[in-house]
């Protein structure tokens, strides 16, 4: 295939990444949130970014409380973590040719959401 297209190895990838991602959140919460990394935007600006309070939420929700540092959060892990391997799974099952997404629309969607969530993070803060 050609570079313009993301494939069935790099959905394999992001899969990876989503599980270990989750599982250290989910295990080793204290360490996580121990190195007290602090975004760049909110401290110069003010503003919160469309990932801010992210990372506090996604260690509740692993632990069964509900978010209430990021409006988007439960959005944001539906589709990672629900969503988007439904749609792998019935998709490498079916047509696999579909598992193929053209990176531009990747990316515009991308940056859609990411719009989204910094505006609905900043007008709920």
């Amino acid at each position: 295939m050609t570079d313009s297209y993301i494939g069935p190895k790099q959905h394999l990838l992001v899969m990876g990444s989503l599980v270990f991602g989750g599982l250290v959140l989910a295990c080793l919460p204290d360490t996580v949130l121990g190195l007290q990394y602090q975004c760049m935007l909110h401290r110069m600006t003010g503003m919160r970014c469309p990932f801010c309070g992210m990372t506090r939420d996604f260690i509740l929700m692993a632990h069964g409380s509900q978010p209430r540092n990021n409006p988007g959060s439960l959005v944001v892990a539906l589709a990672l973590y629900v969503a988007y391997p439904l749609w792998l799974v019935k998709t490498a099952l079916g047509k696999p040719f579909r598992l193929l997404i053209r990176r531009e629309r990747l990316i515009h969607a991308l940056l859609f959401a990411m719009l989204l969530l910094f505006v609905g993070n900043n007008l709920v803060a």
